[in-house]
């Protein structure tokens, strides 16, 4: 491994656009064993040229991912959802600071390079409307318009968001979300009426 010099590795990951890398990844791009490549790693972290992301996850300093890359890849499955996706498509009008998003384990919260990361959970049958989005040269699972808001509106059902009286309804097909709602989270059209104006 002493072979093995910084530029050399800075270099190839940034010439084969690996934004992140684990262990595991490194083994089978430089051939080297585990245990000098992971002395290596921790040492580039200390010396602040690298970052960990979450357990066996990094990436170069200088080159950190995207917050909705960052969430995508955190906590799998997930796609970005809820108020981060409801500010990016200007359906409501505030900066969002928590990146927010779904998936289908357990509600979780981290902290990755000053930011935090909201991840709310809902059943498998309801996790779909996403797609892959291309922001900032990087590909993010995010939640289409519609079940971005269809996805907030359960959890104000539930009690555990609040109405935003300042959602731009102009902006998204109020049928697509009423679907969302109605058939992929079974709720009463008493309820679906009560959330919409």
């Amino acid at each position: 491994m002493q072979y093995l010099k910084w530029d050399k590795f800075r270099d190839t990951l940034l010439d084969k656009e690996i934004l992140y890398f684990s262990l595991y990844d490194l083994e089978t791009l430089f051939k080297a064993h585990s245990k000098s490549l992971s002395r290596f790693i921790s040492r580039k972290a200390q010396e602040g040229k690298l970052t960990r992301l979450k357990k066996n996850l990094y990436c170069l300093s200088e080159k950190i991912p995207g917050d909705f890359t960052l969430a995508n890849i955190v906590y799998q499955p997930s796609y970005v959802s809820l108020e981060s996706a409801l500010s990016h498509y200007s359906i409501i009008p505030e900066s969002v600071y928590a990146i927010t998003s779904i998936t289908t384990k357990p509600t979780r919260e981290f902290g990755i390079t000053g930011r935090s990361f909201y991840y709310q959970t809902i059943k498998k049958s309801a996790f779909l409307g996403y797609e892959p989005t291309v922001i900032f040269n990087e590909t993010v699972l995010l939640a289409t318009k519609e079940k971005a808001l269809a996805d907030y509106l359960y959890f104000v059902s539930r009690g555990t968001k609040s109405p935003n009286d300042r959602t731009d309804w102009r902006r998204v097909d109020i049928n697509k979300v009423k679907s969302y709602l109605r058939k992929d989270f079974n709720l009463a059209e008493l309820k679906i009426q009560k959330l919409i104006p």
